[in-house]
């Protein structure tokens, strides 16, 4: 039985040549493998990064905006959404009949203060320029509920009744 060997492989140092060799193949077939995954998972893990890089970039985007808005609130001082009101009523020419505070609501780090507001004998675009200017104040206003009804004694005129919301941190 030696004799087919020694023939096969007449040298010791051939044999170990060639352990070495095959050793050499495993070892090279690994690495490739652990390579090709490696690659894979850096390619995913550049991926997210692309994402998370896109993700902070929008929210940067979005704290400039908040931090804006909340520089535009600081810019008017108010005491609440009475004081809120009257500059609006007075920025457009109008006279309020009725402005009276309603209750406080605390949502959270929020408050919510409401007012009811009525306003007697008005035209229409009034009406339309005061709840673009509500709607579009660079404070946190919200109409709540609003009311639109005619004089008896002029179909042109109205009466506006609305309940106003201001956001503030508590």
């Amino acid at each position: 039985m030696t004799r087919p060997l020694k023939t096969m492989f007449p040298d010791k140092t051939l044999i170990g040549l060639l352990l070495a060799a095959v050793a050499a193949l495993v070892f090279t077939i690994t690495t490739s493998v652990y390579v090709k995954s490696l690659e894979r998972k850096n390619g995913l893990l550049r991926a997210r990064l692309t994402e998370i890089a896109s993700l902070a970039g929008d929210a940067d985007r979005i704290k400039t905006m908040v931090e804006s808005k909340e520089k535009k609130i600081g810019l008017r001082k108010t005491k609440g959404v009475v004081s809120a009101l009257e500059q609006t009523l007075k920025s457009l020419g109008l006279k309020a009949s009725v402005i009276k505070p309603l209750e406080k609501n605390k949502v959270n780090v929020f408050t919510e203060d409401n007012a009811e507001l009525e306003i007697r004998d008005t035209d229409l675009n009034s009406i339309v320029n005061l709840l673009y200017r509500i709607e579009n104040s660079p404070l946190p206003m919200k109409i709540k509920s609003a009311e639109i009804k005619t004089t008896f004694e002029d179909p042109d005129k109205f009466i506006l009744k609305l309940t106003v919301s201001l956001l503030s941190k508590a």
